[in-house]
């Protein structure tokens, strides 16, 4: 027991047999501070896999995870486009990620045994269109603790979205009571009644006929930047619930070719906005951890086809 509570990092060498003392000793209990607590987490990203494989229950659908970070006590995930988090009333037949997890759990799949975990909950809800960092707690007593940080007036969640048009000033900052609408309570207005929402706009890159926004959201309600952006007329690129239109690569490329009997694709079939960092205050761990979600592949493409064809003349 003393060497292991030594802050003493031990060689690479020795890291497996390490590792194994650590899981006989604290079985995933508070980590001590110092070198020591830097080793185990070099161990943890070591002895994990990358991804995680997330399947629906009727095994028709397959999401590939990427961890993006991991403790003892949480792990956050780069969660993929056309999933959300949690079950949705106004959209049932759609997959979430808690139905998945909690089938996991009860069946004991690979990544889930290979962890040994044995709760798993999910402190921030991304909606079913959204990418990006998803943070799971893996104890009651953590999830209310970061639930408590993560949801308070604080800038640590940072997202990325592309929307039609140009803001007039490159800053500016959206404050506006949000309410479910009274006719579709799927979607959020500007109501009197509404709660206190707060988002940051700052530009990114201006294209001809599109910008890419950073939002950093002191508040966080249901679609809040999708909404603040309506409310501003600068509705987000496949945003069909908030008067978003796709993003066609014909509107881009003057010389582009329609291929016979093939509908063009859009180059993003969901609303424009990812959740591109959090920051994570870990009390147990007394320590703040900046975690950053590399955008989706639908991302990426859309992003290298307006550099080289949407740039203003």
């Amino acid at each position: 027991m003393g060497e292991v509570a030594s802050n003493h990092e031990p060689p690479a060498s020795e890291w497996p047999s390490f590792y194994g003392l650590w899981k006989e000793t604290y079985q995933g209990r508070d980590l001590p501070a110092g070198p020591l607590k830097g080793t185990l987490d070099k161990l943890m990203s070591m002895h994990y896999k990358t991804y995680v494989h997330l399947t629906s229950h009727d095994h028709q659908q397959s999401w590939k995870t990427e961890v993006i970070a991991e403790t003892p006590r949480w792990m956050c995930l780069n969660k993929p486009s056309h999933l959300a988090t949690e079950y949705d009333h106004y959209h049932q037949d759609r997959p979430h990620m808690s139905a998945i997890v909690e089938n996991d759990l009860r069946r004991q799949a690979g990544w889930i045994k290979e962890r040994n975990i044995r709760w798993l909950k999910p402190v921030n809800i991304l909606d079913f269109e959204t990418s990006g960092a998803s943070l799971w707690a893996k104890e009651e007593e953590t999830l209310q603790q970061l639930k408590d940080t993560f949801h308070s007036e604080k800038p640590n969640r940072i997202y990325h979205a592309l929307c039609h048009g140009t803001p007039v000033e490159p800053f500016f900052t959206v404050d506006l009571l949000l309410a479910p609408h009274r006719f579709q309570p799927w979607m959020m207005k500007s109501s009197k009644q509404g709660k206190k929402s707060i988002t940051h706009f700052e530009v990114i890159e201006a294209f001809r006929k599109h910008t890419l926004l950073k939002a950093t959201s002191w508040t966080e309600r249901y679609h809040q930047v999708r909404t603040h952006l309506y409310c501003k007329q600068l509705p987000i690129v496949g945003d069909a619930l908030y008067g978003g239109d796709l993003l066609m690569l014909s509107e881009l490329k003057r010389s582009y070719r329609f291929k016979k009997n093939r509908p063009e694709r859009p180059l993003f079939d969901r609303a424009a906005i990812h959740l591109a960092e959090i920051e994570v205050e870990d009390t147990f761990a007394e320590e703040t951890k900046t975690l950053q979600a590399d955008p989706p592949h639908d991302w990426k493409v859309a992003m290298k086809y307006l550099q080289q064809y949407g740039k203003p003349f």
